[in-house]
């Protein structure tokens, strides 16, 4: 981690003071002087979210960051997402998990065959589901691919 900060040009004393708060944040602090190639797949991905924030950039590109964590460590990223963001980071966040995008999320982009078929905050995608039915974001992402899906193939709702 200091490695990575020096290539970022973080200050020593900075970097530190940071890398013992993101330790402290994803509960590491007890495993910060072992080497890596011991650490679980989950310890792997906090210490490379920690990595990817530490010169706290203006913008971050996260794909599944919540993927093969357990709970806790799945609350702690879902959290720092939301400070970062707050904080006035952009953030692009990949996921396949709605609940995960249904939370943090102010613009959903939905892809279909790499092929943009719908960007609205989730409020207005989850009113887009038909009446009288629960209304999702797994519901809204489900309508949107099977409409996009229809439109490729020529099959038109009359």
């Amino acid at each position: 981690m200091r490695h990575v900060a020096a290539l970022h040009d973080i200050a020593p004393d900075v970097a530190d003071q940071r890398i013992t708060e993101y330790l402290q944040r994803f509960d590491l602090e007890t495993d910060a002087n072992r080497r890596q190639e011991g650490y679980s797949t989950g310890m792997r991905k906090k210490v490379g979210l920690i990595q990817t924030v530490i010169h706290e950039p203006t913008v971050l590109f996260l794909d599944e960051p919540t993927s093969g964590l357990d709970p806790r460590a799945a609350r702690t990223v879902k959290d720092l997402i939301s400070d970062l963001s707050s904080d006035e980071t952009t953030i692009f966040l990949s996921t396949h998990i709605l609940s995960v995008v249904d939370e943090l999320a102010d613009v959903i982009g939905v892809l279909h065959n790499g092929r943009l078929v719908a960007e609205a905050p989730p409020t207005e995608l989850k009113r887009r589901v038909e009446a009288g039915v629960e209304r999702t974001l797994e519901k809204a992402f489900l309508e949107l691919i099977d409409d996009a899906h229809a439109d490729e193939m020529g099959i038109f709702d009359e």
